[in-house]
């Protein structure tokens, strides 16, 4: 039972990081800290997950998923709660709290020093990044399912991520490993090189994606039909709540969320695909995407970090995702690589040996121009080590570089 039940740990322990912000001081950083470290260490300690054995109750699965909106509404709702200030008390959760603990919330969080709220941010991000963006993730790649795409959509907008389903779903997964994907770093680029590169493609590939779609069924980009503003109006009206339980500080606090929110996803597609290839001709396989089997990472992200099989067929429930243990996978795991990659120097040392086992091991023949190519550009001599590099065949350079 427990198989099923630890799917449920991401929307219970999120929820409760929600409650405790209420009660103001370390309270709004430490139990969301302490969790992403935990996760981090835990990690390193739990034997990696290779089962495959199959869900006999996969509707079980699919409540775990549908939880995490009500908990991203709680985070959010919360977020805005805490930006609140004097006798503001939105929808009245400080008296509801006061009368089950006695404890005066609103004096508390009144009370709390500036430096706990500035601290609450980052933990804060990735914690909504797990229960939203991750879960919405999930639900938006089963498009055969029109509750779940519409719930996926709706829990992705709450921090106004409406270009990230279109773009990921219809393009990501269609481009991965070439010069068109927004999510593929180029070899040599620091995430802080390829973020702004990325946010920006994930835009412009989103409205020609929908664009596209509207014009084959002969409808305008500003007409009702388009998923884009249908989103942007959900994104809106949680901007328009936020301004609500707290005036214009709630609307600054929902977009710095926002935008921070965006930053982590980005970052987590850096680690998942930095430095793979493909010939656009090819079929997208396991190969074509960084792996990882570490266990308490795949319960929180809802196997996520199976990410060799997402790729290879991106409507696998996740449940039903493989290991793929044979596949190289990303370094140190999947929280350990994300921090990691923010420091550009450690990043690259654990990355290196990665990406010349992957030459090495994974790689086609017909890939060894793209890879050569991308080495050399990169300006990391230890690429040159790679067995790419030992060949003579030569490639075209698509206009504008290996970049965007």
């Amino acid at each position: 039972m427990f198989r099923y039940l630890r799917f449920f740990l991401g929307p219970l322990l999120f929820s409760t990081t929600s409650v405790l912000m209420f009660f103001g001081g370390v309270l709004l950083w430490l139990p969301a800290m302490a969790l992403i470290a935990g996760v981090s260490l835990l990690d390193q300690i739990f034997p990696h997950d290779v089962e495959e054995k199959p869900y006999r109750f996969p509707w079980l699965m699919d409540l775990a998923l549908y939880m995490s909106t009500p908990a991203a509404l709680l985070l959010f709702f919360a977020l805005f709660w805490v930006a609140g200030s004097g006798a503001q008390d939105a929808l009245g959760a400080g008296a509801f709290l006061q009368s089950l603990t006695g404890i005066d919330v609103v004096a508390a969080r009144n009370g709390t020093a500036w430096y706990h709220v500035v601290l609450m941010f980052v933990p804060m991000t990735l914690v909504a990044t797990g229960i939203g963006g991750l879960a919405g993730h999930e639900l938006t790649h089963r498009t055969a399912r029109p509750f779940d795409l519409w719930l996926g959509r709706v829990t992705m907008a709450l921090n106004w991520g409406i270009a990230f389903p279109i773009e990921h779903v219809y393009g990501h997964h269609a481009y991965v490993g070439t010069i068109k994907d927004p999510a593929t770093a180029a070899r040599g680029d620091s995430v802080y090189a390829h973020l702004p590169k990325a946010m920006k493609r994930t835009v412009v590939n989103a409205w020609e994606i929908e664009k596209a779609r509207l014009a084959k069924r002969g409808k305008s980009f500003w007409s009702p039909s388009n998923v884009i503003l249908r989103m942007a109006g959900v994104a809106a009206t949680t901007t328009a709540f936020a301004f609500y339980c707290a005036g214009w500080r709630g609307v600054a606090f929902h977009l710095v969320v926002c935008v921070l929110t965006k930053v982590a996803l980005e970052v987590l597609n850096y680690v998942e695909h930095y430095g793979i290839v493909r010939q656009p001709s090819q079929p997208v396989q396991p190969r074509h995407s960084w792996n990882c089997n570490h266990t308490v990472s795949g319960v929180l992200t809802y196997n996520l970090t199976r990410h060799s099989h997402h790729h290879a067929d991106a409507q696998t429930p996740f449940q039903d995702l493989r290991a793929h243990a044979e596949q190289p996978s990303m370094p140190g795991g999947f929280i350990t690589a994300y921090l990691t990659a923010w420091v550009p120097p450690l990043w690259r040392r654990a990355i290196t040996p990665k990406l010349l086992e992957w030459d090495r091991t994974q790689a086609d023949r017909a890939e060894f121009p793209l890879i050569r190519a991308a080495n050399n550009a990169s300006g990391w001599a230890e690429l040159k080590q790679s067995v790419a590099n030992s060949t003579s065949d030569t490639v075209a350079i698509p206009q504008g570089g290996l970049g965007y």
